[in-house]
C-alpha cells in the first residue's frame, strides 16, 4: 500500500514538473502583458499585486484570505487550508487612460499574467503544503515630452521614456497545526528596467541630438512570511448544513526591508537622423558598464480579517502598509512616500451543491483605497477602485475565476497633477486534483 502511495505521489509530482515547464515556455514566449502607466517612472516601476483571480475580485484581500482550492501567494501561510493539489494559469487584459488640462490617452494590452502550482499531500487529513510559481513583480512603461526656449539653446524638446519588467519566481511552504497556519516563500526578482532621455534640439540649430540610456539589471533573491488562524465562532448543532458554519479568518503577512543586488550600465551619446529617418550615433560622450549596486526594499506589512464560509460567504477587510521613505536605488528615480492600502470585500454562493449553474457561481464584490507610493509636487498621490468577480465552476475538478477592476491613481484639486484611469481584467484557469482521481476501473 505504501509503495502504491509512493509511486502514485511520484507520478503526480512528474505530471506537475511537466506541466510547469510547458507553461514556463508560454510566459516567456507571450511575456506579460501592460499599458503605459506613467507613474511608472519611479521607484521599481509599477508595483504587481501577488493577489490571484479568486481575491482579486474581493478587493485584493490577501493577508486572511484561505481558500480550500484557491491559491493565495500574497500569503504564504494560507496553502496549508487547500484541500486539494491545485495549478492556476492567469490572463490579464490591462487598460489605462490618463488625462490632465489640455489632452487625454488610452492603451491597452493583455497576456499570461501568472501561474502557480500548490501540492497538497494528504487531502484528507492536510496539515502542510508547498507551493511554486511564476509572476510579474513590476514593469516600467512611459513615454512623456517637454519643451524648453533657451535664450542660447533656442528651442529643445526633452523626451523620456522607459520600458523594462521584472519578474518572480517563488517557492513556498505552509504548516497548520489546530487551526494555526505559518508559511513562508522565498523568491528570486529577476528582469531589467531601461530609461531614456533624449535632448532633441531644433532642426535650424545644427546641433547634434543627445541621449542617455541606463540600464538597471536586477538578479537577487527576496522572501514574504505569513501566519493565519482559523477559528469556528458559531454551528447550528440542530442543522446539520455545514455551510451555515462561520469561521474567523484572521492573517498577517510582510517581509523587512530586502537588499537586492543589482547592476547598472549607463552611457551618453550624440546623434542626428539621415535623410531616411534612422537614427546615426555620432560619439559617446561617456559610458560605465555593469557597475554593481544594492536596492534595498521598502519594509512592507499587512494584516487582516475575514468571516464566514467559502461554500456559503465570506466578509472581510485588511490593510497594506508599505514604508517606501526607506527606498533606496543606484538610480535618481525617487519621489516616494510611505503607502497604504484598506480593502473590503465579499463573496457569496448562493447554493454549492445545487443542479441550477447560477445558484453555485461565486459572486465577488471589493473595493479598495490608500495612498500611493508616488508623490508628486508635494501631493502624496491617492489611489482607489472597485472590484468585481465570479467564480464560475467545472464539474468538480476545474473552475475559471474571472474578475475586473476599475480604479484611478493621482490627480490634484487644480488638476496640476495628471489623473490615471485605469482598468484589469484578470481570468483564472483553476485545476484541482486532477492527478489524483481515482480509476473507475483497474
Amino acid at each position: 500500500m505504501k509503495a502504491k502511495t509512493i509511486n502514485t505521489l511520484f507520478s503526480a509530482t512528474k505530471t506537475l514538473q511537466v506541466i510547469f515547464a510547458f507553461l514556463l515556455v508560454i510566459c516567456y514566449v507571450t511575456a506579460f502583458g501592460q499599458a503605459e502607466m506613467p507613474y511608472s517612472h519611479y521607484g521599481l516601476g509599477y508595483i504587481r499585486s501577488p493577489v490571484f483571480s479568486s481575491n482579486s475580485g474581493m478587493g485584493y484581500l490577501e493577508a486572511p484570505f484561505a481558500s480550500a482550492v484557491n491559491i493565495n501567494a500574497a500569503n504564504p501561510a494560507s496553502y496549508a487550508s487547500l484541500t486539494r493539489t491545485t495549478i492556476e494559469v492567469g490572463f490579464l487584459v490591462d487598460g489605462s487612460g490618463i488625462s490632465n488640462k489640455d489632452s487625454s490617452y488610452r492603451a491597452a494590452s493583455g497576456s499570461v499574467n501568472h501561474l502557480a502550482i500548490a501540492f497538497v499531500p494528504n487531502s484528507k487529513h492536510n496539515n502542510w503544503a508547498l507551493s511554486i510559481g511564476l509572476l510579474p513583480y513590476s514593469y516600467v512603461d512611459y513615454n512623456f515630452a517637454k519643451s524648453y526656449s533657451d535664450s542660447a539653446l533656442g528651442r529643445y524638446t526633452q523626451l523620456y521614456s522607459g520600458s523594462g519588467s521584472l519578474y518572480q519566481v517563488y517557492v513556498g511552504a505552509a504548516f497548520k497545526i489546530k487551526g494555526l497556519s505559518i508559511g513562508a516563500n522565498l523568491g528570486y526578482v529577476f528582469g531589467k528596467l531601461q530609461y531614456q532621455k533624449i535632448v532633441a534640439f531644433d532642426d535650424t540649430l545644427n546641433n547634434y541630438d543627445t541621449r542617455n540610456i541606463t540600464n538597471l539589471n536586477v538578479k537577487s533573491f527576496t522572501y514574504k512570511i505569513g501566519v493565519q488562524y482559523q477559528k469556528l465562532i458559531y454551528h447550528n448543532h440542530d442543522n446539520p448544513d455545514t455551510r451555515k458554519d462561520i469561521y474567523l479568518f484572521a492573517g498577517a503577512d510582510g517581509s523587512g526591508g530586502a537588499k537586492m543586488n543589482a547592476s547598472v550600465s549607463n552611457y551618453w551619446d550624440r546623434f542626428h537622423h539621415d535623410l531616411n529617418g534612422n537614427l546615426v550615433v555620432i560619439d559617446t560622450l561617456q559610458s560605465t558598464f555593469n557597475q554593481k549596486g544594492k536596492i534595498i526594499l521598502p519594509f512592507n506589512l499587512g494584516a487582516g480579517i475575514m468571516f464566514g464560509n467559502e461554500r456559503y460567504w465570506l466578509l472581510g477587510a485588511d490593510f497594506k502598509y508599505m514604508n517606501w521613505s526607506s527606498y533606496s536605488t543606484p538610480l535618481d528615480n525617487g519621489g516616494l512616500s510611505n503607502s497604504w492600502q484598506i480593502s473590503l470585500g465579499a463573496q457569496l454562493t448562493p447554493k454549492y451543491d445545487d443542479r441550477n449553474f447560477l445558484n453555485r457561481i461565486q459572486y465577488r464584490i471589493g473595493a479598495y483605497y490608500g495612498k500611493s507610493e508616488v508623490s508628486v509636487q508635494g501631493y502624496n498621490l491617492s489611489q482607489a477602485g472597485a472590484t468585481l468577480g465570479l467564480g464560475l465552476p467545472l464539474k468538480n475538478i476545474a473552475h475559471i475565476n474571472i474578475a475586473g477592476d476599475f480604479g484611478s491613481i493621482g490627480g490634484s484639486p487644480d488638476r496640476s497633477v495628471f489623473s490615471e484611469s485605469f482598468y484589469r481584467v484578470t481570468f483564472g484557469i483553476v485545476l484541482n486534483d486532477i492527478w489524483f482521481v481515482k480509476r473507475k476501473f483497474d
